[in-house]
């Protein structure tokens, strides 16, 4: 079983702990359309469904992010668009497995925003009723509030906050900062993209989201000592803060800080038990010269996810590394039993046999390594091995925050939440 399959799994043993549990509901908020004739302001329709992303994060509510939505596009071969067919938002939401689709429109008169909102239920195949908000331009993002808790209130039937509360945990955003963040989201040219956000956190100074995107943007650029200094600048009570934090362990990574990725992956483990997590920090470790704890770190990743290739390997690795040639050469055979083309396993596993004087296994695993990664020649002949660990940078925040939410529910039930979250926690490898 893979690791997200994994997750999913143990989303669905949180719900068999307690039939008394709420359900988490799964939302998608589809960019609205533009209806105004006015391509200025084209930029409002992705604008609803980044704002209403934030507003609807509520108990037992999971609102999907844009690169969800436009993974799922991708993936049924749907251009991404404000204008599609009722078959084609059910396939997107059926893509994300969601509860609802969140659709929309709005038009501009030249003095007043309007906005059409309405709730598809995908379970029930029921299209709830319009909702409308309006305003003058300048309080979009107030109209985008006020749209937000109606959905809210729809969903959740026991609101427990005034809507005077509500509004108020939403900072208001000159809309000259929002605007050039939308632009810079769907912009696809990269310089255009870093212009965007820059002028976005001018306008708005510590804009957290154009933070973010910057340290994001500059990371996948290899540019990674700019991207660290970006996401330096996000607080722990921020959103993308966990996000962010992997991003920076990883520039760390990659500019060679060992000491400054163990301590972000560090940090993350404590809240966020995911195998990537214990993968790049024991990466981190062994270059530290941590042997024992970066050992550690590998053997959770692998209670995370058994089946991961990389992690199998990393553990070999750093045991090859460290001279512990019998464990690592007993990892790999089990690595290079699962997958046969692996060229560097085999090439490590030369490496060990080798030094445990198994001259006859040696030579075979040396043939393959050399059938498959040509390049081992050269590392025997200048005996220097470039750095082999395998990098974890993929990060599902979305995933784990969707676990979480069911964490917190069983923490709400006295009866059943102790034993539950005990078996989420064995099952995901947290330290107890």
């Amino acid at each position: 079983m893979n690791w997200f399959l994994l997750r999913i799994s143990l989303i669905f043993l949180c719900v068999q702990v307690s039939q008394s549990l709420a359900s988490v509901q799964t939302v998608v908020v589809m960019p609205f359309a533009n209806l105004s004739k006015n391509p200025a302001l084209q930029w409002i329709n992705e604008s609803f469904p980044e704002l209403l992303q934030d507003r609807l994060i509520w108990p037992n509510v999971n609102p999907l992010g844009r690169d969800e939505r436009l993974i799922a596009f991708d993936r049924i071969g749907i251009p991404y668009s404000s204008r599609l067919s009722k078959a084609s938002l059910i396939k997107i939401g059926q893509e994300l497995d969601s509860n609802y689709l969140i659709l929309g429109d709005f038009t501009y008169d030249g003095k007043r925003l309007q906005a059409s909102t309405s709730i598809l239920d995908l379970r029930r195949n029921l299209l709830g009723p319009e909702v409308k908000e309006g305003g003058g331009l300048e309080e979009l993002q107030f109209i985008i509030g006020k749209v937000a808790w109606c959905i809210i209130k729809q969903l959740d039937t026991h609101v427990s906050i005034s809507e005077e509360a509500y509004y108020a945990r939403f900072p208001t955003i000159p809309n000259a900062a929002l605007e050039n963040y939308i632009r810079g989201l769907t912009e696809s040219d990269i310089s255009k993209q870093i212009r965007y956000f820059r002028e976005a956190e001018k306008a708005y100074p510590n804009y957290p989201e154009a933070i973010f995107q910057l340290g994001k943007v500059y990371s996948l650029q290899k540019d990674y000592a700019t991207s660290s200094l970006w996401l330096q600048r996000l607080t722990l009570k921020n959103k993308n803060y966990s996000a962010a934090t992997f991003l920076l362990g990883l520039d760390y990574l990659q500019l060679k800080s060992y000491e400054k990725a163990a301590g972000e992956f560090q940090q993350l483990s404590q809240s966020l038990p995911l195998n990537e997590i214990y993968s790049n920090l024991g990466i981190a470790m062994s270059f530290c010269g941590q042997n024992e704890k970066a050992t550690e770190a590998f053997e959770k990743a692998l209670e995370g996810d058994s089946s991961s290739a990389d992690s199998h390997f990393n553990l070999a690795y750093h045991l090859w590394r460290t001279g512990e040639f019998g464990k690592a050469e007993q990892t790999l055979r089990a690595l290079v039993q699962r997958n046969d083309q692996d060229g560097q396993a085999y090439y490590l596993l030369y490496k060990c046999q080798r030094a445990l004087g198994k001259t006859t296994e040696a030579e075979a695993s040396w043939a393959v390594a050399r059938q498959l990664t040509p390049q081992v020649d050269s590392w025997e002949s200048r005996k220097r091995i470039p750095d082999l660990f395998r990098i974890q940078s993929n990060f599902d925040e979305t995933t784990f925050r969707l676990l979480r939410l069911e964490i917190e529910q069983l923490h709400n039930n006295k009866t059943t939440g102790q034993a539950g979250e005990q078996k989420i926690r064995g099952t995901l490898g947290r330290p107890q």
